[in-house]
């Protein structure tokens, strides 16, 4: 296995949900431990596993809207000012706003499936939201970001919009 590859745990609902509680109250040893005591896991694997409820928990306390703020950064090259926004909008403290950001740039935090409610949708919804709030750029980006376009292509759908 490679070192960036995350092991596939087979971790009953029960105990995802303990661990979960574990990682949310800030108790990352004791999760992984309970991992690996209900499921064999070696200490790295339960530590990946873990990491990744971690994510989870952080991209609960980030708002869709900031979370999109975050992603059109990232997508423009920016993390330290996507960790900054991260940090000032939502109140995490610095090394849990990096750690999202660099969630958010390797792929780990899916997008919202927000069924329209404010801020989320279609990726036209939210260009034109972005559009519509005077932020092109970050419309271009988040497009950039979504779909693998690259700088003109982008722009011509956001314009194809508007």
């Amino acid at each position: 296995m490679s070192k960036k590859q995350t092991p596939v745990l087979n971790v009953l609902p029960e105990t995802r949900a303990q661990a979960l509680e574990l990682v949310a109250d800030g108790k990352l040893m004791r999760a992984a431990g309970l991992v690996r005591k209900a499921t064999g896991a070696d200490r790295q694997a339960a530590k990946e596993y873990v990491d990744g409820l971690r994510v989870e928990v952080l991209a609960g306390r980030v708002p869709p809207e900031v979370e999109e703020r975050a992603r059109a950064l990232v997508a423009e090259g920016k993390t330290i000012a996507a960790a900054k926004h991260v940090v000032q909008a939502t109140g995490l403290g610095l090394q849990d706003g990096k750690q999202y950001v660099d969630a958010l740039r390797a792929g780990r935090v899916p997008g919202r499936d927000t069924g329209g409610g404010g801020g989320g949708g279609t990726l036209s919804d939210r260009v034109r939201a972005f559009v519509a709030a005077g932020d092109r750029p970050s419309a271009v980006a988040l497009v950039q970001a979504e779909t693998g376009m690259g700088p003109e292509e982008a722009e011509r759908f956001v314009a194809a919009l508007e």
